[in-house]
């Protein structure tokens, strides 16, 4: 069986390693820059062990790692160069000969762009809650978290094969649960530090951030409840709870209790790059999107969806929300009105 991984991810380059090292044969696609030249292999870094990977096959060009077609695809980019991805395979073929494919982006938007292209019997999303980072020429995770499958017939083969690549034991949830807790544990001191250029623990510390923190998230749950999505827990991640937390908690309490909860906020790392797109649009993006379809208001995630969106695309200068809270505040009013 042939595999692609589709992208130049430290995740991409990790599974696509690890299959490699499992006897798979393995394709990466590593069709953006990378950090570093890989001349001599690669090396994965897990706590005390290390490992050195050599003999990967690494393209750049999508169209010479297409052919042949392989049977499956599974794309490790960030959900911004998913659509790209999918209209290069969508050329490759006709629809009904193109590969089975596993979608790792964030958030909401990634299955559904999948399905359309492939159709439901081909298309399957997992969350994984591992981290995974460049250093030098090392991909380094510390081991913690694991993965989640969608439920769907192909769901145990995509386990074992992630399983196969150290992500941990294999899980399913139905694909809007999964996709509704992954969305809602990303949303935490993520928007707002990234935008503010301050640190998570201050989105805590400030009762005004913290106020619009807490709104964001009161927003996304109200949004999960109206459409009666049943969380689910994510590997090291009890989402469930996080949301009972929100629903029930003061918020003077709940903000003690998050802020041992920080992580780093993913979305900062495409604005510092410069990447010149942002993720927020299938997290704070979907928040604002359904609940405008259910004629909710979510003012909050709106801004921050666009302001993070805007900053990423060039439209609007980053500093110009650097310690900015007050601005960021007039443009929430403002939405307040018309979302």
């Amino acid at each position: 069986m042939r595999l692609l991984i589709w992208g130049a991810s430290p995740l991409g380059g990790w599974l696509a390693s690890r299959l490699h090292q499992a006897q798979y044969d393995v394709i990466w696609l590593a069709d953006t820059l990378l950090p570093f030249p890989l001349i001599d292999g690669l090396e994965l870094v897990s706590g005390q062990s290390r490992q050195k990977i050599t003999g990967l096959r690494v393209w750049t060009e999508p169209q010479e790692a297409l052919t042949p077609l392989p049977e499956w695809v599974i794309f490790a980019m960030p959900g911004w160069g998913l659509s790209r991805a999918l209209t290069t395979l969508a050329m490759t073929a006709a629809p009904e000969k193109l590969p089975h494919a596993l979608s790792l982006q964030p958030g909401i938007g990634s299955l559904e762009k999948l399905t359309s292209l492939l159709g439901a019997e081909k298309s399957l999303h997992a969350v994984i809650t591992r981290e995974f980072v460049w250093t030098d020429t090392s991909i380094v995770t510390d081991g913690a978290g694991g993965f989640v499958v969608s439920e769907h017939p192909q769901a145990a083969f995509i386990g074992e094969l992630l399983q196969q690549a150290g992500l941990g034991k294999p899980r399913t949830a139905p694909a809007d649960s999964l996709g509704w807790s992954d969305v809602f544990w990303r949303l935490h001191a993520n928007a707002l530090p990234t935008l503010l250029n301050i640190s998570p623990a201050s989105v805590y510390d400030d009762p005004n951030i913290w106020q619009l923190e807490y709104r964001q998230l009161r927003e996304a749950i109200m949004v999960i409840d109206r459409r009666n999505i049943n969380l689910v827990n994510l590997p090291g991640i009890h989402v469930p709870l996080l949301a009972w937390l929100v629903r029930l908690l003061p918020p003077h309490w709940l903000a003690k209790i998050l802020k041992r909860r920080i992580r780093p906020p993913s979305l900062r790392a495409d604005l510092e790059q410069q990447s010149g797109h942002s993720d927020a649009a299938y997290l704070n993006g979907a928040v604002a999107q359904v609940a405008y379809g259910l004629q909710l208001p979510a003012p909050v995630n709106h801004v921050l969806a666009l302001s993070v969106t805007d900053v990423a695309e060039g439209r609007i200068q980053w500093s110009h929300f650097h310690n900015n809270l007050d601005y960021l505040q007039t443009l929430i009013r403002v939405a307040s009105r018309h979302v």
